[in-house]
């Protein structure tokens, strides 16, 4: 799923507690601290906001549930330019399975 995901996205993690700035940076992309972790968001390469992990029922964090792979590729399909539509499907799958381990 990373090499799929790397084609389109470079993957950055911030700690908000380890990381210098990491609380305003996140403060930044965010706009609250409301919300649980992970939270994710997908920016342009300005930096700008696209499309952030708090979808329609609040943040997916781990999207496990079929709502939550939902809101996650629409989050991928709103940042993506490379991956082709069988991309995205397998990506989906992997989703998919992974949500299975979850339950």
């Amino acid at each position: 799923m990373a090499g799929l995901i790397g084609q389109d996205f470079i993957e950055l993690k911030i700690d908000v507690d380890r990381d210098l700035n990491g609380k305003a940076l996140a403060q930044r992309l965010r706009g609250s601290e409301e919300g649980g972790i992970p939270w994710m968001v997908i920016t342009d390469p300005a930096g700008k906001r696209i499309v952030t992990s708090d979808g329609p029922k609040g943040n997916i964090g781990c999207p496990a549930t079929d709502a939550e792979q939902a809101w996650f590729m629409t989050m991928i399909e709103k940042g993506a330019s490379r991956l082709s539509s069988q991309q995205l499907a397998e990506l989906r799958q992997h989703l998919a399975d992974y949500a299975k381990t979850l339950q």
